[in-house]
């Protein structure tokens, strides 16, 4: 993606007061952290590590990830440098919460030798949440050859964020139970037409950039198995390492496959296209660093460009990865999408605002959501499918 047009404003900080942005560093991080001590069976020096995370992130400040082994070693030394010794409400927001999931994993021993080495420490959310997704999968299923229903789902589907809302919560149940329920009217933008034409062309090759694991994961999956019913190419973009509590790693993708597969249900239908597709090699997963970095789409690397260069169309998912479209800045909602998100292929991004960081929404459509919702900005209630052409 090209740089934006206009000059780049100052980046959302935990330090603004009484923000969404501040009770996201200062009281989600360590819930989340100590969330994983409940959901795993730790040593007492592992536990010992997680709770100094937790309580380090309201006295502390950044310091070096120091895990030389980790094949992410060196990129993590580069993303922190410009932050060591600022404190965690004063770094920026988009740093701090890649950096926190990285820290978190290291105190769990994800990258260490040992009997924790590999092991998700999410693992016990996201199948909860892939569990409490049975019926809306069976719906799906149901509905393969309806572009707007699926496309609908892909987008409603990301109101089901496990950063947010516990699995087996009943808000999560009950944002899972409404994903094929009638949104539009809660749709902030909405080029779904655009979008449509491009899906239902048939033949073209769309690369998916992934977020949650679970109830949302069913749904792009679905929306997957549409455009290679339509003799498409689809290539999926998952996390390399677990982040932001539900997002998908090649793992998850693999095990949702299965597990729909296994389903008694038309789920199971779903899952067989998607693996007939990949043995034909119409389905392509891969994973890649920038996805859990803290960089903005516009300092996205040279291999990933050239790696995404073949799409018809990139369907990039949720908030965090919508923060990555905007550099995760201050700007004004109603500035032009297009001279923030200028990308080398079309793009669409699907997503229920959960953070401040908005743009390409009419004056009025703002003041109708505020006016409706006072937190219409960060409840993950409300929709945008957002298009951006390419830039040639």
């Amino acid at each position: 993606m090209l740089r934006p047009t206009l000059p780049l404003p100052d980046h959302l900080r935990g330090n603004e007061t009484g923000t969404f942005t501040e009770d996201s560093v200062v009281r989600r991080l360590p819930e989340i952290a100590r969330r994983t001590l409940d959901d795993n069976e730790l040593n007492d020096h592992r536990r010992e590590c997680v709770e100094r995370l937790a309580e380090e992130i309201g006295s502390g400040v950044i310091t070096a990830v120091d895990e030389p082994e980790a094949i992410d070693a060196a990129a993590w030394r580069n993303h922190v440098a410009p932050h060591v010794g600022l404190s965690w409400v004063d770094a920026p927001w988009f740093f701090v919460e890649t950096y926190f999931y990285r820290r978190l994993l290291s105190a769990t021993g994800y990258s260490q030798p040992g009997a924790r080495k590999g092991v998700d420490p999410f693992a016990l959310q996201k199948r909860t949440g892939f569990n409490g997704a049975a019926d809306l999968a069976g719906r799906l299923g149901d509905n393969l050859d309806d572009g707007r229903v699926l496309l609908a789902a892909a987008l409603w589907a990301n109101r089901v964020d496990l950063s947010l809302w516990r699995a087996g919560e009943g808000d999560v149940d009950e944002r899972t139970a409404a994903v094929m329920g009638d949104g539009t009217s809660r749709l902030l933008v909405d080029d779904g037409e655009r979008v449509l034409g491009i899906l239902e062309r048939g033949g073209g090759n769309v690369h998916l950039v992934l977020d949650n694991a679970g109830a949302e994961l069913v749904a792009d999956l679905a929306l997957a198995a549409f455009v290679l019913d339509r003799g498409g190419h689809v290539t999926f973009h998952a996390k390399p390492h677990p982040t932001f509590v539900s997002d998908v790693t090649l793992p998850d993708l693999a095990e949702t496959i299965q597990g729909l597969r296994r389903q008694d249900t038309p789920a199971a239908q779903i899952g067989d296209k998607l693996l007939a597709a990949g043995e034909r090699g119409s389905l392509v997963e891969t994973s890649h660093p920038f996805w859990v970095s803290p960089l903005p789409f516009w300092d996205c690397p040279n291999d990933l460009v050239d790696e995404l260069a073949s799409a018809d169309l990139v369907v990039v998912k949720g908030d965090a990865n919508y923060r990555r479209l905007l550099g995760d800045l201050h700007w004004a909602p109603t500035t032009p999408f297009p001279s923030i998100v200028r990308p080398r292929q079309p793009l669409v991004a699907l997503r229920t605002p959960k953070s401040l960081v908005a743009a390409g929404i009419d004056q009025q459509t703002i003041d109708r959501a505020a006016a409706a919702d006072p937190n219409w900005m960060t409840n993950g209630e409300w929709g945008m499918i957002q298009f951006a052409d390419r830039v040639t």
